[in-house]
């Protein structure tokens, strides 16, 4: 049996760090006290301290803005590709099965949002699919704001742990993108952001659903499409949901 390796004082630090975080409940976005303050409150060395935070960084628990200071990151400590779909090389079959899982529960995350936002969410949601439209029809990169409204709605959905999922299937909307060419930008991305942004800002849960449910349906039909197109044999024609 292997000897238990004793941390390291920058081991030690970090988690000390992250104690100070949840102590604190800290959320993402907030700002992390001064470097002179840690050093006091820790007394470590300003090199020790600095790794630390190098590892948090890393570990995408802390982000740090040039000239602003250092900040609970957004993605929450989750890692960058934490399912490994990295080394899954065939495009289109994960295109696929990234779209079914989501077909079985973003719709359902859209009628919680619709249910349980707040005022600011729904409003937020709401006026987001514009920002989409904008960039599109300036022919400007939209990838990140996409993923950025199915986050907004996961998280006004209530349910932290869906919240959660929506960053780990982040890479999905890019992929869907890629997949599609781009060309469903205005008939499927445009048109049902707007309807999905409506239904959860009126509170309709039923249209909230179908909308979403439109949307990812419509998605993988593209995708199915192109891989017959492409003798791309696959057996997955039957609805998911």
């Amino acid at each position: 049996m292997a000897e238990k390796r004793n941390p390291t004082r920058v081991e030690k630090t970090s988690e000390e760090i992250i104690r100070f975080i949840i102590e604190n409940k800290m959320l993402p976005g907030n700002q992390l006290p001064t470097e002179e303050e840690f050093l006091t409150w820790l007394e470590v060395s300003r090199g020790t301290l600095r790794e630390a935070i190098k590892v948090l960084v890393a570990r995408n628990i802390l982000e740090i803005r040039q000239g602003a200071g250092t900040f609970i990151s957004h993605k929450k400590g989750i890692p960058d590709d934490p399912l490994g779909l990295n080394f899954i090389y065939d495009d289109h079959r994960l295109a696929l099965d990234m779209l079914e899982v989501r077909l079985m529960f973003e719709p359902h995350t859209a009628e919680l949002a619709a249910a349980n936002a707040t005022s600011e969410q729904r409003k937020e949601i709401a006026e987001h699919p514009k920002y989409i439209e904008s960039l599109i029809r300036q022919g400007l990169p939209y990838v990140d704001e996409d993923c950025r409204f199915h986050r907004m709605i996961a998280e006004a959905s209530g349910n932290r742990v869906i919240g959660q999922l929506m960053y780990i299937l982040h890479s999905s909307v890019s992929k869907n993108i890629e997949i599609t060419l781009d060309t469903l930008r205005e008939k499927n991305t445009v048109f049902y952001h707007h309807k999905i942004g409506r239904a959860i800002a009126e509170g309709n849960v039923i249209s909230a659903h179908w909308f979403m449910a439109t949307h990812l349906n419509l998605l993988r039909e593209f995708v199915l499409d192109k891989m017959e197109a492409d003798g791309v044999a696959t057996n997955k024609r039957q609805d998911p949901v």
